[in-house]
């Protein structure tokens, strides 16, 4: 993945691609961020983040939704490699808990299927959960899986998740506003969410411990925005998350494919016609985001809005701004969740 030459010559003209794109789709705050060849190279917060028409700063904090299973999921690929979780072992032989599936396949659910997205579990649903199929044998986008693969994590541990990406992430990378788990210091950063009208739908004043998927939560909880998320993109081009060669290869090796076009790696998205490609959307209704980086030339964009207008948003910015195939990506967002 390519940034366009112009648009780095003259970053004043991403700036009036993001104005005009907001004014296009109703985007009320916007906060994005660019590496070019491992350097930031560009920031910029846009917009508002309230009906008081208080702007959206360096400091405003969005819903990265499941931006989260990025950072979950290189963590526990670090976890792998130094052998302290096997990525094939069922986890119920592992987790002390009760099944969260009657179904007598969801006890050869492994760490490995849950990354991939291929254990057959739904996004969410009460208990106990149904499998639409054998798990490997097909691809059905997961948040279950990676709640589920939490709990083990968590229970090997003796930690939470929050403390866990602040202790592997957050504070090392220098990404000192996000969190995993809301707090009142979250709450008064934090961008209301608007609808399609422009309408405050979203005002997040407590932890949100409801439905069938509470926080801390390693499919959608973080909260960030995108000068932080792009400090984890220059993780991942420098640094590999973390991993040494031939872990770093296996995440980022076709696992399970979501599309023709995507292939899915261990936490990560792909992009067949650009293998160097990592990526992942988020989408909470009120807040929508996108993290792309390519590790082979050291490219990468992150781009949180605080609307319901949020996808065609990034779609229509990442396609302008890069030579990623962002028509294969866009395609399977539309059915994924």
């Amino acid at each position: 993945m390519r940034l366009k030459h112009t648009y780095l010559q003259q970053p004043e003209l991403i700036t009036e691609l993001l104005a005009k794109e907001m004014e296009h789709f109703g985007i009320p705050g916007v906060t994005a961020a660019i590496v070019q060849k491992g350097e930031i190279v560009y920031e910029k917060a846009l917009g508002v983040k309230n009906a008081a028409g208080d702007p959206v700063t360096a400091d405003t904090l969005f819903e990265a939704a499941s931006l989260t299973k990025t950072l979950f999921g290189t963590m526990v690929m670090q976890m792998a490699e130094r052998g302290e979780l096997d990525l094939d072992r069922p986890i119920m032989e592992v987790y002390q808990g009760e099944p969260w599936s009657d179904d007598p396949r969801f006890l050869t659910i492994t760490p490995r299927h849950c990354l991939c997205h291929g254990t057959g579990l739904p996004n969410w649903g009460p208990k106990p959960l149904p499998l639409k199929f054998d798990p490997m044998t097909s691809f059905s986008y997961s948040g279950e899986g990676f709640h589920l693969l939490q709990h083990m994590v968590e229970q090997m541990t003796g930690k939470g998740l929050d403390e866990l990406l602040k202790e592997t992430f957050l504070k090392t990378l220098g990404m000192n506003r996000s969190a995993a788990f809301w707090t009142p210091e979250i709450g008064a950063a934090f961008s209301n969410g608007f609808d399609i009208d422009g309408t405050v739908m979203k005002v997040r004043d407590a932890v949100d411990l409801s439905g069938d998927a509470p926080e801390p939560n390693a499919a959608w909880s973080l909260y960030s925005n995108a000068f932080e998320m792009i400090r984890f993109s220059q993780y991942m081009i420098h640094r590999h998350g973390g991993l040494g060669d031939a872990q770093f290869e296996e995440m980022h090796r076709p696992q399970n494919w979501a599309s023709p076009e995507v292939p899915w790696g261990l936490g990560w998205g792909m992009a067949r016609k650009d293998p160097s490609i990592l990526w992942h959307w988020g989408d909470n209704t009120a807040f929508k985001s996108l993290s792309i980086l390519d590790w082979k030339h050291g490219n990468a964009l992150s781009l949180f809005t605080n609307s319901q207008n949020g996808f065609p948003f990034w779609a229509a910015v990442a396609e302008e701004l890069t030579d990623a195939p962002m028509h294969d990506i866009v395609e399977f967002v539309k059915t994924a969740e």
